[in-house]
């Protein structure tokens, strides 16, 4: 009970916050009117919003994994091919990154899918912390394990496949699920390459509405709705993996 009131204070607090921000800086009433007539566009770039962060995430999740095994390799041409990749992505803008991506990479190559691009963009930007995720969930593995595995005589393939990886998932779903989130809140840049996101459809929306106030509350709603209960689920997944350890 006393958590409930705690809980109820605190969200008060900002929203009574929220209401002295409106009431002084829009000097007239909110009407969504037009909002609700655009509800389709809006749903549309919502919906696309979510595509672009799984397609991302799970390019991320398979290109992480591909930039740890090369850190990993003997080969030190795949070492810091992957070492600069990551220190590249480490120190530059996301925006700067998409856009030239987009505009210079893209077309390089041939490529004229917004969706495409914006996906790649996001699933390499998203892979270097990705593979940050994968190196300390393995190296958490104590070393007695690998030792047995020796002594088994499994190989490296092995190692990875039946001792290693099914212990680093269970470990790595907590952060996984937090770089999920920064990906769905990331991909709103990617309305600057014209991709028909939420950011750019609200966008679009207020461009022949002039509702800003209205049209920037939606886009933070439609955003609270993915992330709010995939933040949910970290704190979960978090408590449990922290319980069973």
């Amino acid at each position: 009970m006393k958590k409930i009131f705690s809980f109820t204070l605190a969200l008060s607090f900002f929203v009574l916050l929220f209401a002295f921000v409106m009431t002084k800086s829009i000097k007239r009433d909110l009407l969504f009117e037009d909002y609700i007539l655009f509800r389709n566009v809006i749903l549309s770039g919502w919906l696309r919003t979510i595509l672009i962060s799984l397609v991302s995430i799970l390019l991320s999740l398979v290109i992480g994994l591909i930039l740890y095994l090369m850190q990993e390799s003997n080969s030190q041409i795949l070492y810091y091919i992957a070492e600069i990749h990551k220190t590249l992505i480490f120190s530059t803008p996301l925006l700067v990154i998409a856009i030239v991506a987009y505009y210079y990479i893209g077309n390089s190559f041939g490529l004229k899918s917004k969706f495409l691009i914006g996906a790649l963009t996001l699933g390499l930007y998203i892979s270097a912390y990705v593979s940050d995720i994968y190196k300390g969930a393995i190296e958490s593995i104590h070393i007695n394990q690998w030792q047995a595995a020796k002594m088994f005589g499994f190989n490296k393939y092995q190692t990875y496949r039946y001792i290693i990886f099914p212990q680093v998932f269970k470990s790595i779903l907590p952060p996984l699920a937090g770089q999920f989130a920064l990906t769905v809140k990331g991909s709103s840049l990617l309305a600057y390459l014209g991709t028909t996101e939420l950011l750019n459809s609200v966008n679009t929306v207020m461009a022949s509405t002039l509702k800003y106030p209205e049209g920037f509350m939606v886009v933070s709603v439609g955003y609270w709705i993915i992330t709010i209960p995939l933040i949910i689920v970290v704190r979960k997944l978090e408590v449990k993996v922290n319980y069973k350890v």
